[in-house]
């Protein structure tokens, strides 16, 4: 299966910002929880280093989740998948995909353009779809 297949339906960038602006909302919380948690036994400075470990682990590396899908894009019913093979995105794709993000509307730019990708798609091969 290949972008040719026309039963294949890339996600409207639209969707992709809600997706992102969700796993962020994910990230946070999974950040507070373990912050709140953890920093009167071990301490301020130790329970915002796990808190953010936490929260940027799963931002890197949620499109790996299962069948390609973060939370977010479980929601949206989107996911990403290998621009050739149509598998579900590998945990590097997913850091390489997602380790872009900091590049902020520079790297969304990409996504209006001819192959509706964004940087981190090319460097990691994939593409969202609708499912």
């Amino acid at each position: 299966m290949d972008l040719q297949d026309t039963t294949i339906k890339l996600a409207h960038p639209g969707k992709r910002f809600q997706g992102q602006f969700i796993d962020a909302i994910v990230a946070y919380i999974l950040a507070i929880i373990p912050f709140y948690l953890l920093h009167t036994t071990i301490g301020k400075e130790a329970s915002i280093f796990i808190a953010v470990t936490i929260a940027v682990t799963y931002f890197l590396l949620s499109d790996a989740l299962p069948n390609g899908q973060s939370i977010g894009k479980i929601l949206l019913k989107i996911k990403v998948v290998h621009k050739k093979t149509m598998a579900p995105c590998s945990l590097v794709q997913s850091f390489l995909r997602n380790i872009t993000f900091p590049l902020g509307i520079f790297d969304w730019f990409f996504i209006f353009f001819g192959s509706h990708r964004r940087l981190g798609d090319f460097m990691a091969s994939t593409v969202v779809i609708k499912i």
